[in-house]
């Protein structure tokens, strides 16, 4: 995809600001276009900065799509650790994740998520997370105490590879259903009669 470059004269930014416009563009190219399909030349343009200006902040684009990788990253498990924090009901903090999850993932193009995620970095961290989150509401006895945090992981990551591999659209229309439904099945299964 050739799209025309016009040249500009680069606007008078304080050193951080260009530094962020510069990851601002590129994510908005990124999820119009994809990673592979955008070149630096194209972010400057956007961004209106130079080359040099680019390489001052980034040794090149897959640097620059690690520190835009992180920083999604970091919102996305953020916010999960507010809801685990959250003083609600168990079935609540789950409602609240899918809801946050379907509206993130839907924000985002499937090609830019495929290409600026490293699955293994991304599913260590979530295994942690996730391990830490099950085991507090089994303590809470909001989580049947006898099943294994360990088991219950291993069915979210085949879960999971049913979303990436899209397989689920062969019965649902939309991901809010379908997650809305793998919620009921994984989560509500769980959950402790006593409470």
């Amino acid at each position: 995809m050739k799209r025309n470059i016009v040249h500009f004269k680069e606007e008078k930014l304080s050193t951080s600001r260009k530094k962020e416009q510069i990851i601002y563009h590129a994510k908005a190219l990124f999820l119009k276009y994809s990673p592979k399909k955008v070149n630096v030349e194209e972010i400057c343009h956007e961004a209106k900065v130079s080359k040099v200006t680019f390489y001052k902040y980034f040794k090149n684009k897959s640097e620059l799509l690690n520190v835009i990788r992180d920083e999604l990253m970091d919102l996305g498990f953020s916010k999960f650790d507010e809801i685990s924090a959250m003083n609600i009901p168990y079935p609540d903090k789950i409602n609240l994740m899918s809801e946050w999850r379907i509206k993130f993932f839907s924000s985002l193009n499937g090609n830019f998520l495929g290409e600026i995620l490293e699955l293994e970095l991304v599913a260590e961290e979530s295994k942690k997370r996730f391990l830490k989150n099950i085991e507090a509401a089994q303590s809470s006895n909001e989580i049947k105490p006898d099943l294994s945090p360990d088991l219950i992981w291993l069915i979210t990551e085949k879960m999971n590879e049913i979303t990436r591999d899209g397989s689920w659209k062969k019965i649902f229309n939309n991901y809010a259903d379908y997650q809305d439904q793998l919620r009921t099945i994984m989560f509500f299964g769980m959950l402790s009669n006593e409470k």
